[in-house]
């Protein structure tokens, strides 16, 4: 029969288990974490790419190598149009210019950046949050007087070119509004069959350059049919 002295027996002693468990998940993070002060974060020991950045980045800025880090995505390389003039400008601080990059896949306990992310926090601290963004303004101001005269790509203009009519913000070569009205005025074959992914297996590219008065010249096109 159970007592209630077992009773209290048992309260004792899940209490010393309660009190063991608790210890142990404190002594697992203390030992698998540890936190740093440049990224503000916990990095996991598991972490070999971050651990690894974080000791080039530690023994660059020990020989007094700075490095600004600009992002450029993975698939798509959105670098910077003005990168030129960053980079003459971060010399003057000694800071060098590199492009970052990220990987298409996720590793389980891998992050990226961390050298980036350590470099940051570097620059922040001895010349001011403001300070980058100060320069990426001055950099692009002498891009564009440095090339006054000359043609932008579309994907390096401030904001996309719009089709009249086209309220799409995404930054891509897709017109709704034109595919549209090209759809309309096309005119098949009465005995036309088109294929079941008729969307993506032909293809018309225009291409032109619009002068300072919003004038069109140097027409091209291509297409394909498959």
């Amino acid at each position: 029969m159970f007592s209630v002295y077992d009773f209290f027996v048992g309260l004792l002693k899940l209490r010393y288990f309660m009190k063991a468990v608790l210890g142990l998940i404190f002594i697992t993070c203390f030992v698998s974490c540890k936190y740093n002060k440049d990224l503000g974060r916990d990095v996991d020991s598991r972490d070999t790419t971050c651990i690894k950045e974080l000791e080039e980045a530690e023994r660059d800025f020990a020989a007094n190598k700075i490095t600004y880090c600009h992002y450029t995505g993975n698939l798509t390389f959105n670098d910077l149009r003005s990168q030129k003039e960053m980079t003459e400008l971060l010399e003057k601080y000694k800071i060098d210019f590199r492009n970052e990059g990220s990987s298409c896949f996720v590793f389980k306990h891998q992050s990226e950046h961390c050298f980036c992310e350590f470099m940051e926090s570097k620059i922040k601290k001895k010349f001011g949050d403001k300070f980058i963004d100060s320069l990426l303004i001055e950099a692009d101001e002498l891009y564009l007087k440095n090339n006054i005269d000359s043609t932008f790509n579309y994907f390096i203009c401030d904001s996309r070119p719009m089709y009249p009519g086209d309220r799409d913000s995404y930054q891509d070569e897709e017109s709704d509004v034109l595919q549209k009205e090209i759809d309309a005025a096309l005119t098949y074959p009465e005995r036309y069959v088109k294929r079941p992914n008729y969307d993506v297996s032909a293809y018309v590219n225009v291409s032109f350059d619009v002068d300072k008065q919003g004038n069109a010249k140097n027409h091209l096109f291509s297409f394909c049919f498959r």
